[in-house]
């Protein structure tokens, strides 16, 4: 673990971009008679990198064979400054059989997806988020929706959780980054007709770790989402910074550097959407290796990197994992 001085403020955007369906959570099309805040169109200054991006990228072999898996570690929000892609990356795909992916959000039909957050994200019509959350917070609320171009009239009988993701996706859709210029989406829309597409996760099991909170883990989700909203955007440049350079000791600061050992919230929060996931993804990689299809596994790079990510792990059990 990376131990902090207090829980950093800036752990809930983190936390929130690194779900593949945090950025499809937080749609403002929940209610379709909701206004579409203003959308800001990418900068000339947007932020670029001066050489070629680097992310990082590793080969694995089982102890007793050459099948090989490769694992690559994605943000699920980017820019043009993520492409393209270093040629090792792309022989990896081409050398591939399967895409392995977190969530293949392409495959779920609006409809269902909304019905499902309507379901699971929103109160009763006779429950309103304020009586939920207290006059303070519901205030903080009012007060950044307004910020973002939302009338409050939008949270009404939203649960505090998708309050949050909806909140944080204003402020993604607000920068320069953009969902669609992940590169997850990016390597889902190329092998469309031309790999077998495999997601590792359900929208279901993405839901549940936000819809499992109970009310007070919520409204403490929701608080300190408000209280880091403005640094989204701070934190979005630095993550794209070393994903996009392969600075792995960067990553591990400011993706799980943010989960303080001494917080019992943050460290369950780890434990579901870390080290569980985590073991279950190795599960998926074991089992690729026992096929001879060579598999390319795109992930989100916390998955991937740190004690209890997948490339420490495999080591740890045996498995030859190599740096390309």
């Amino acid at each position: 673990m990376y131990p902090t001085p207090g829980l950093e403020r800036w752990l809930w955007s983190a936390l929130l971009l690194l779900l593949s369906l945090s950025t499809w959570a937080g749609s403002p099309d929940l209610e379709s008679d909701s206004p579409a805040p203003p959308v800001k169109e990418p900068s000339p200054s947007s932020p670029t990198s001066a050489s070629p991006p680097e992310p990082l990228l590793w080969r694995v072999h089982a102890p007793d064979s050459e099948h090989v898996v490769y694992l690559f570690g994605s943000l699920h929000f980017g820019d043009d400054s993520f492409f393209p892609l270093p040629d090792k990356v792309l022989e990896a795909y081409r050398a591939s059989e399967v895409l392995a992916v977190e969530l293949d959000l392409t495959q779920t039909d609006t409809e269902t997806l909304r019905a499902t957050l309507a379901r699971t994200g929103r109160y009763p019509s006779h429950v309103q988020i304020a009586e939920r959350i207290g006059p303070e917070l519901w205030e903080q609320l009012t007060q950044a929706s307004q910020r973002l171009g939302l009338e409050k009239e939008f949270f009404v009988h939203v649960r505090p959780w998708l309050a949050a993701l909806q909140l944080v996706n204003m402020q993604v859709i607000r920068s320069d980054y953009l969902a669609g210029q992940g590169v997850d989406r990016y390597f889902l829309d190329m092998a469309k007709g031309e790999k077998r597409i495999e997601p590792l996760e359900t929208v279901d099991q993405q839901l549940r770790l936000f819809a499992g909170m109970d009310e007070v883990e919520q409204r403490a989700f929701l608080a300190h989402t408000l209280n880091d909203l403005e640094a989204t955007g701070p934190q979005l440049r630095r993550m794209a910074r070393a994903w996009r350079e392969g600075r792995r000791e960067d990553l591990e600061a400011v993706i799980l550097g943010a989960f303080a050992a001494d917080d019992p919230f943050t460290q369950e929060l780890y434990r579901k959407i870390f080290k569980t996931r985590n073991d279950s993804m190795m599960e998926a990689v074991k089992g690729y290796l026992k096929t001879r299809q060579p598999v390319f596994f795109v992930v989100g790079i916390g998955h991937l990197i740190g004690p209890d990510g997948l490339v420490d792990g495999l080591r740890h059990g045996g498995y030859r994992v190599e740096r390309l």
